[in-house]
């Protein structure tokens, strides 16, 4: 007999991710929160190493939700920065029937049509941090 879902794990980071240094313990009442006002059930989270670039909580996360029906984090930013990275993380979490929240976004993967979607808004958030500032582009 399969083990019954129940509720989102949340996943939080000190490092900055998409312009945002939030302390973890106000993340936690962010996820909380949010978790609160869509009626759905919050696991406490897991706290990502600080190492830059380190994503093994969340690899071991996605590992094994059999019991759990998804992922609640602050923001898609929080994913790793490369795209195949981001491809296998979405396509563990989808592939258990799962589905991951981002709070600050205020979105929800649970396709993979909706994994496209986040897909365009990353790459264009890498590209428009890379460009000069409005100040400097005709310095």
């Amino acid at each position: 007999m399969e083990k019954q879902r129940s509720g989102y794990r949340g996943y939080v980071t000190s490092r900055p991710f998409g312009g945002y240094s939030i302390p973890v313990p106000v993340q936690s009442l962010v996820l909380r929160d949010y978790c609160q006002r869509k009626a759905l059930t919050f696991v406490l989270p897991a706290n990502e190493n600080i190492f830059p670039h380190s994503y093994l909580v969340l690899e071991g996360m996605i590992r094994d939700l059999r019991g759990f029906e998804g992922i609640v984090m602050c923001s898609m930013h929080m994913l790793p920065q490369r795209a195949a990275r981001r491809r296998v993380v979405f396509d563990t979490v989808l592939r258990q029937g799962c589905s991951m929240h981002f709070v600050l976004e205020n979105l929800v993967v649970a396709n993979c049509a909706e994994v496209d979607q986040i897909e365009a808004l990353v790459q264009f958030a890498q590209i428009a941090s890379r460009a000069p500032a409005p100040d400097q582009a005709f310095a």
